[in-house]
């Protein structure tokens, strides 16, 4: 596919046979990809400077409906990839993204024009639905750019967006609703022609759902420590978002730039030293220095605590479209899911931290206690979840963990249902022979006899007429006890054994 006069099947192929240099073009590229992520993540801020602050002289609460919104929209978008992702067709997302940006923004005008709180309610909602389908669009457009400039673009496209917002002014203006609008046509049109490409592919493959079945190392479940490791750090930033804000529009600082500068420093010169798990560890540590901080405003100016908590923001930014990227390139089957349910796992964990934030702000001035009470809590649970819940969990190793889901080839023709007798019966026989070795239950051995077939996990369902979850764990149990992670080693196992 052509995408900005680059072919991003020739990247992928040769990146995988090894090629250390990228093709000419794949800067022209990743530049690209990398300005759709500043256009995205500036409209992000646009929506919180700009749009917010109107929303709130209709209603305090839109801004959390139109959040709420946003992550709903997110969830149905992550449970159809999985289940039918032949409802996401080529331009799905694209046309929500159009219809949200331009149609939301003209009924939030409308709204502000007539001073109908249900019509700007109407348009807020669907600005911010179109907000999460261009965040997916973004992420896998991103999935195409060479492994090796993939950091190195992330970094770029959050720093351009850190500078922009030091010259863009707050407040609305139905000019700043014009450039939110544009900002997300933008960053849309950008990533399209990769992602839809992309997603066309993908709507036309077996459903994630029942690929999970036979190659349960290519996704990772909803509920996976991962997904519950952003929500949980998505609500810290959220409150550090919120957390000194004024007249409802967070308090930025030019620290962040000087965060992001050096990350990116690093990714060009040292990219094996960054790390997601390096980067989760910064961004706690920028936190929990700016929250310690913040009890002794009196003595030292709200600035140096507001700044390392920007920094620990920006960094917290690279490490989630980093963890995502990554995750979704080592299996593009999921790569929607993932995207999708990571950005609803953003929105709702941001949208719960805000809230907490914007409640501690109120005794700001009436009772400092609260306060110290407060950033005393949010520090002990950062330290909580690094020392306890992160303790022996690594980002690295489970990204590395999911391994391409792609149909397995049989070396031997049994697969074939016109196959010959002694054919079949020498499958049988080596199903047999792992079966009293390794253990297998009665039923776990017609599972087996099946996948040594090749037979997809659907199949295998009907054929035993058992449900999706018990052939699920069938599957699961006969994985562990041959000591194999996909469908393709299973089927190797067996023909070893002729």
């Amino acid at each position: 596919m052509e995408c900005f006069g680059y072919n991003t099947g020739m990247l992928r192929s040769r990146e995988q046979n090894g090629e250390g240099v990228a093709p000419p073009k794949a800067g022209l590229f990743s530049f690209a990809q990398g300005l759709a992520l500043a256009l995205l993540t500036l409209s992000s801020w646009s929506l919180n400077v700009h749009l917010f602050p109107l929303y709130d002289t209709q209603l305090s609460f839109i801004r959390e409906l139109c959040t709420l919104a946003n992550g709903a929209a997110l969830v149905a978008v992550a449970v159809v990839s999985v289940r039918r992702p032949r409802a996401l067709r080529r331009q799905v997302l694209m046309g929500i993204a159009i219809f949200g940006a331009a149609g939301g923004s003209l009924l939030v005008w409308a709204g502000d024009r007539l001073g109908s709180m249900g019509v700007m309610l109407a348009g807020a909602c669907l600005v911010s639905v179109a907000e999460g389908a261009c965040a997916i669009l973004v992420g896998i457009a991103l999935c195409s750019v060479p492994t090796k400039l993939a950091s190195i673009c992330i970094v770029t496209g959050l720093l351009a967006c850190a500078g922009a917002k030091q010259a863009i002014a707050v407040g609305y203006s139905e000019f700043a609703l014009a450039v939110h609008a544009a900002l997300l046509l933008g960053a849309a049109l950008l990533a399209n022609p990769t992602a839809s490409e992309t997603m066309a592919r993908l709507s036309r493959d077996e459903s994630p759902h029942d690929m999970a079945i036979t190659q349960p190392s290519s996704f990772l479940p909803f509920g996976h420590q991962l997904f519950v490791c952003l929500l949980l750090f998505s609500a810290v930033q959220g409150f550090m978002l919120t957390f000194g804000e004024t007249g409802g529009i967070p308090a930025t600082s030019i620290w962040s730039l000087a965060i992001l500068a050096v990350v990116l420093v690093v990714a060009c010169l040292a990219p094996r030293r960054l790390t997601t798990d390096a980067l989760l560890k910064l961004a706690a540590l920028l936190a929990i220095a700016g929250l310690l901080l913040v009890p002794a405003s009196d003595l030292i100016r709200f600035s140096i605590s507001n700044g390392l908590i920007s920094c620990g923001i920006a960094a917290f930014d690279v490490f989630q479209w980093i963890v995502l990227t990554a995750l979704a390139r080592r299996n593009m089957h999921g790569a929607v899911s993932v995207f999708a349910w990571g950005s609803a796992m953003h929105a709702i964990g941001v949208i719960l931290g805000a809230n907490a934030g914007r409640f501690v702000n109120h005794y700001w001035t009436s009772d400092v206690q609260v306060v110290v009470l407060a950033v005393a809590g949010i520090v002990f649970c950062l330290v909580v979840a690094m020392s306890v819940f992160l303790q022996h969990f690594s980002f690295e190793k489970t990204i590395n963990g999911v391994r391409e889901s792609v149909p397995p080839v049989l070396v031997d023709s049994a697969d074939e249902d016109d196959a010959s007798e002694e054919r079949a019966l020498t499958v049988d026989e080596r199903c047999e022979v792992l079966s009293q070795q390794k253990g297998l239950t009665k039923r776990e051995t017609e599972v087996l006899h099946l996948l040594a077939r090749g037979r997809t996990g659907v199949f295998i369902q009907h054929e035993l007429c058992v449900s999706y979850n018990t052939i699920k764990a069938h599957v699961k149990h006969i994985y562990q006890k041959l000591d194999v992670h996909t469908h393709q080693e299973l089927i190797d196992l067996v023909e070893d054994l002729g």
